[in-house]
Parts: C-alpha cells; sequence; structure tokens
C-alpha cells in the first residue's frame, strides 16, 4: 500500500486529503498523482516528497513509500 498526502489545490481536486493506493508494480510517483488527482498534469511546478525527501515525478515508488505533494502557485 502506497499512502498519498495531498496539500493545497490537490486536495480540492481529489476531494481527499489523505488516500491508500495498492501498487501492483513500481511505478513513477507521476504515474500514482495522474490516477489519484483530476487535472494533475495542469499543474507544471509541484513540490513532491516520497517518505520524507524530495523527489522528481519521475522517482520509482514502491510498496509501503509515502507521497506527499503540493502545486507550486505563483502570484504577483
Amino acid at each position: 500500500m502506497v499512502k498519498i498526502r495531498l496539500m493545497g489545490a490537490f486536495t480540492h481536486l481529489a476531494k481527499a486529503r489523505d488516500l491508500e493506493l495498492k501498487l501492483e508494480g513500481p511505478k513513477t510517483a507521476n504515474e500514482i498523482l495522474r490516477e489519484v488527482i483530476p487535472r494533475y498534469d495542469e499543474f507544471h511546478d509541484k513540490i513532491i516528497f516520497i517518505n520524507g525527501k524530495p523527489a522528481k515525478g519521475e522517482a520509482i515508488v514502491e510498496e509501503n513509500d509515502e507521497i506527499k505533494v503540493m502545486p507550486v502557485l505563483s502570484g504577483g
């Protein structure tokens, strides 16, 4: 089981803050997040942590990992 914690707009889009997903094999963080967050790819900048460490969307996620993700919003 992979634990997923969503923050910011991702919580609203997925209608959940915390999710769990069973993996059938290793996947990238982006692949997993696309499954659970509608319009995920519309957010070009994201902050992703895997097991508490900064990670890229291409990072491989395995069973028992934890993903935390938040969108980066710019303003001015």
